[in-house]
Order: C-alpha cells, then sequence, then structure tokens
C-alpha cells in the first residue's frame, strides 16, 4: 500500500457553499509534505458531495470522499482513520478552523518522531516549546503531564489542531467511541496522551480563521444523549486508574474536577431544556452521578460554588 506523508480526514454535513474556500484553505498548508485528503460525509442534502468531487479535481489534490450516512462525528472520524494511508494523521473542522499549523507541525514531527504533536494558543507557550525544543536541560514533559496540565486549565489541546502518528494509533487500537456525540473529542484527546510516549508541543501559535469557518447554530445536548460526556469521562477514568496507578494528583483532579465539571455540565443543559431541578436531581440519582459531584483542594473555586449551589435549594442555583 503506498504511503503518504499526511492524512487529512475531514467529516462534513451540508457544507456546500464553505467547502471550496475551506478547502483551499488546507492545500496552503501543505507545502513540505505529501497528503491525501479523506472527506468524510455524514449524510449531507444538498450538494456537498458533488461539490467536494469538484473542488479536489479543479484544485489537483489527491483525495475522495466517503460517503458514510448519517451517524455521529465520532463514526465518521472512524470511518477516516481506518481508510487514510498517512504516516501521520490530523483532522479537520468547519467550525474550528487554523491558520498555517501544518508545514510547522509537520516540521516538529518529523524532527521528534513524536506521538502527538499539538499547537501552542500563548506566546509563553510558545517560547517553552522553543526552549525544549532546542534545549537537553528542559525537562520532557510525559502525556500525563499535558493531561494534568488540561485537568487545570493551564493548558488546552484541541483535537481540530493535532497531528497524530497512525502506526500509534493503530498500535494501542485508538479510535473513537462509535454513536458518541457528546464528549467523544476530550475522551479520544486523553486516551491518546495516557498512552503516548512521545508528545511534542510545537512553537507555532495557534490563530482561529474565522472568516473561513462555518458558523450555523451548533445543537445542544437533548434528553438522554446529555449523558454521553459523563459517561466518556467515566471511561478515561477507568484507563486512568489501571494504567496510572501513580499519578495521584492526576486522579485526584479526574475525580474532583474534571467529573464533576461534566456532571454540572449536564445539569445547565437538563435545566436549559426545561426540566425542573427535581427532575434532574431523580435522574441523576437513578445513573448514581450525584455521586460524582465531590470536590478538594483541586477543585476550582468556580466549580465548587456552582457544586454548593445546586445541592442548595433551587433558589440559590442560576444556570449559565
Amino acid at each position: 500500500m503506498q504511503t503518504v506523508d499526511v492524512s487529512i480526514i475531514f467529516p462534513v454535513r451540508n457544507l456546500e457553499n464553505e467547502l471550496p474556500s475551506i478547502l483551499e484553505h488546507i492545500v496552503k498548508q501543505t507545502g513540505s509534505f505529501t497528503f491525501e485528503l479523506l472527506i468524510v460525509d455524514m449524510g449531507s442534502e444538498d450538494a456537498t458531495v458533488a461539490t467536494s468531487l469538484r473542488v479536489i479535481h479543479h484544485l489537483g489534490i489527491s483525495g475522495y470522499v466517503v460517503q458514510n450516512g448519517k451517524g455521529s462525528p465520532a463514526d465518521a472520524l472512524n470511518s477516516g482513520l481506518q481508510r487514510a494511508k498517512g504516516k501521520y494523521v490530523t483532522f479537520i473542522f468547519a467550525r474550528r478552523l487554523y491558520r498555517d499549523v501544518l508545514e510547522s507541525y509537520w516540521s516538529t514531527a518529523e524532527l521528534t518522531g513524536a506521538d502527538i504533536v499539538f499547537g501552542s494558543t500563548s506566546q509563553i507557550d510558545s517560547r517553552l516549546a522553543e526552549r525544549q525544543a532546542i534545549s537537553r536541560v528542559v525537562k520532557k514533559k510525559s502525556g500525563t503531564d499535558y493531561m494534568q496540565a488540561c485537568f487545570e486549565g493551564k493548558l488546552y489541546i484541541d483535537m481540530a489542531s493535532l497531528l497524530l502518528r497512525r502506526q500509534f494509533l493503530l498500535e494501542h487500537q485508538l479510535w473513537f467511541t462509535a454513536d458518541c456525540r457528546y464528549g467523544y473529542a476530550e475522551e479520544f484527546v486523553c486516551r491518546c496522551l495516557m498512552r503516548a510516549q512521545e508528545v511534542v508541543q510545537s512553537p507555532v501559535l495557534l490563530e482561529r480563521v474565522p472568516e473561513l469557518e462555518w458558523n450555523a447554530p451548533e445543537k445542544e445536548a437533548a434528553g438522554r444523549d446529555v449523558f454521553q460526556e459523563i459517561e466518556a469521562m467515566l471511561r478515561v477514568r477507568d484507563i486512568l486508574w489501571c494504567e496510572h496507578p501513580d499519578c495521584e494528583e492526576l486522579r485526584e483532579l479526574m475525580d474532583c474536577q474534571q467529573l464533576p465539571r461534566a456532571v454540572m455540565h449536564c445539569i445547565d443543559i437538563l435545566l436549559r431544556n426545561g426540566l425542573s431541578a427535581s427532575a434532574v436531581k431523580s435522574e441523576l440519582k437513578k445513573r448514581s452521578y450525584h455521586a460524582l459531584l465531590k470536590t478538594s483542594k483541586v477543585t476550582s473555586s468556580d466549580l465548587k460554588k456552582k457544586i454548593r449551589d445546586w445541592k442548595l435549594p433551587l433558589h440559590h442555583y442560576l444556570v449559565k
């Protein structure tokens, strides 16, 4: 099987008008490496598929369209991963586009052989990444170190700006949880960080491209689907407990920051959807999610206040 340097996986649905400019934006970032473009259509009802084929032909790039049906984004991403031939893979999302990152990511990957490459969200992060790249004295961070920084709110790793070594994903059977629509991205990133041997932050500063992004209203979770976010974090917790028993602080952050944060987010959504507080509390108790609202010294002050207010009578709790 002929391989390329990078497989670019792009899940789409009803994007016929936005596609040409987004695809041109992607191609501009691919000067120094070979690539293939895998557009995975999620049951578009407009001319997205025809437009994709036309633009791929017009730009003269190696790519094709996979018609995946009206499944979840997680299903579409898995379809892309199953067909990818690249040494590395990356994901493009119409709602979150970044400017000029792929060239820098590829250079970093070639230099380090990293399992995961991600970008910098601040000048401080960028300078630290540069120091780590050129210094043998600066201690390299592990995937769990970066995961802890994310849990502490000191770092943000966006799945829309990642470069992943494909063989690493295959060796560890890292796929998206099928049929999961809420929480699948955070779960996938955490699972990758927990299994990776070499995680490298690129000094490239991430900059969004709002003029090209698809800005249609995003549907909020409804009904029982809202609990998928909690279940995703519970799956991450199980792996963390089994494979990293020595990461005590990270485990505490999972139990007293990430899981209660996910529960409170679901509570807010259910209340906005019109459920009464008593009905929400009943549902949480039935699923034993109420027991996840634990706090400790690692819990952020804002989250502590939300949990405290929720446990008091309703008039104390304000949905944001």
